[in-house]
Order: C-alpha cells, then sequence, then structure tokens
C-alpha cells in the first residue's frame, strides 16, 4: 500500500512538472542577450538555486543585463539573504520586474526588489508588507521583532539611499508597519525606476538607463539585445512543487493517511 502512494506522488510530480514552463518564447539572434528569469511563487531554497545558476549563465553568455520577473507573496529571510547576495554580487545588472498585472512582491519579496540595480512594477501590482513573522506564521516576541525589524531596515536603508529620503521612509514604514503600496505610489516617491505594461514596455523604457554595479557605471542597452528565458532545469521544477506549501500540506496529508491504512 504504502508503495502504491508513493508511485502515485511521484506520477502526480511528474505529470505537473511536465507542463510547459510560463516563460514567454522569442527568438534567438545574433547580438548579444537579456536573460530573463522567473520567480512565481513563496521564496524558497529553490528559487535561490535556480536564480544563482541563471545569473551565473547570464555572466558566461555575457548578457547585457538580467531581467527578474517576480511575482512573490514572500519567503524566510535566509532564502532572501541568499538572493539578495545573488544580486548585488552579480557582474551582470539585475533588474527586478514585479509582474504581471496583479502580481505582488511581498515581504522578502520587497527586499529582493529594492536590491535589484534597477526596479519595475506592472499596473495594478503591490510591494511591502515586509514586516517579520515566525516560521509559523505567527508574530515573533518582542525582542525578535525588534532584531529582525532593525536588521532589515538597516538592508533597505542602504538599497533605498540613492532613491531619496521619501523612498527610504516609505520602505522602512513596509518593515515597521507592514504597509503595502501599488506600483503608482511606489514610484511617486522613487522606490522603484519605473512602471511597465509588459515586456516589450520594459525593455523600451530601460534602453539608456544607467546602472551602478560592482564593476561601476553600466549603460543599459536594450535595442541590439534579444530577451532570451532562462528556464528551471528539471530538478528545479521538482523542488519548486516539493517546497510549495500548499503542495507540502497535501504529501503531507496523504502521507499520514497512507500510515494509518497500512497500521490498520
Amino acid at each position: 500500500m504504502m508503495n502504491r502512494v508513493i508511485l502515485f506522488i511521484i506520477c502526480v510530480g511528474l505529470i505537473m512538472v511536465g507542463r510547459p514552463a510560463d516563460n514567454p518564447v522569442f527568438a534567438q539572434g545574433e547580438n548579444s542577450e537579456i536573460s530573463i528569469l522567473t520567480v512565481e511563487g513563496a521564496i524558497s531554497s529553490a528559487y535561490a538555486e535556480y536564480l544563482e545558476r541563471g545569473l551565473q549563465i547570464a555572466e558566461r553568455r555575457q548578457a547585457e543585463f538580467v531581467i527578474l520577473q517576480l511575482n512573490t507573496p514572500g519567503g524566510s529571510l535566509d532564502v532572501m539573504n541568499r538572493m539578495v547576495e545573488a544580486i548585488r554580487g552579480s557582474r551582470v545588472p539585475v533588474v527586478v520586474y514585479v509582474s504581471p498585472a496583479n502580481a505582488m512582491a511581498g515581504s522578502a519579496g520587497t527586499i529582493i526588489t529594492l536590491a535589484a540595480h534597477a526596479a519595475a512594477m506592472a499596473p495594478d501590482t503591490a510591494i511591502g508588507a515586509a514586516s517579520p513573522i515566525s516560521g509559523e506564521g505567527t508574530d515573533l516576541d518582542t525582542t525578535s521583532e525588534t532584531k529582525a525589524k532593525n536588521m532589515m531596515k538597516a538592508i533597505v536603508r542602504n538599497y533605498a539611499a540613492r532613491r531619496g529620503p521619501e523612498a527610504v521612509r516609505l520602505a522602512e514604514e513596509t518593515i515597521d508597519n507592514a504597509i503595502a503600496v501599488t506600483a503608482q505610489e511606489a514610484i511617486e516617491v522613487g522606490l522603484i525606476d519605473f512602471i511597465a505594461t509588459d515586456l516589450d514596455d520594459l525593455l523600451n523604457q530601460l534602453d539608456g538607463f544607467t546602472v551602478i554595479t560592482d564593476t561601476g557605471e553600466n549603460n543599459l542597452n536594450t535595442r541590439q539585445a534579444t530577451p532570451v528565458p532562462i528556464r528551471p532545469t528539471f530538478i528545479e521544477q521538482i523542488l519548486f512543487i516539493l517546497t510549495n506549501p500548499n503542495i507540502l500540506f497535501l504529501l503531507l496529508a496523504i502521507g499520514v493517511q497512507a500510515i494509518l491504512i497500512e497500521i490498520s
């Protein structure tokens, strides 16, 4: 009985992994490329692996820059820090684009967006509500909460400082008071650089935009570059599924039921 349950779970996972990726397909060109990564769902170590691999590929291909399409309710601070380190340490500029419409950069996604060398949002998206909570989804005790908030605010001050005092204030408010704002509200105070309706609109606005990385100033060039998606590997797709909280709950429920059936 247990073997049948395990086989069933594996089959379901393979069927889900076999679905076509949501990344858009672009024709390859002879010019340089713009690498496209997509993170959609709760931030997990699987997405950190995907981001690190994608940035390595982009650097190896000498990509003009990377666009990270982001739609997340948040995730753990440890994984967030890992992704932020990868972005800040990238020799290739990284642009975070909160999309599509109705997407969000919630909680940890807020910090990841601010860590990018340029940030953009689609209309009808939201960013913020970055107050830390425990791993069980409950509020932290007073001491832990104060320590976590102060550390996160120090991080966002580093990234938002170039955007002006209003942007810094709003960034801290997303942590202190779980404030969330729309794309329009974010751009009004300079928290983000662009509002773009789609990827083509974003590329048009990015052309000639100057960003600063560890290698110095970079003028982004989109007219002579072709967007190329970097798709997750088979293993990464499996990990995306297995680290999804809803899937984890389902697998746990099936496992408990299987144990009860085996015992009976």
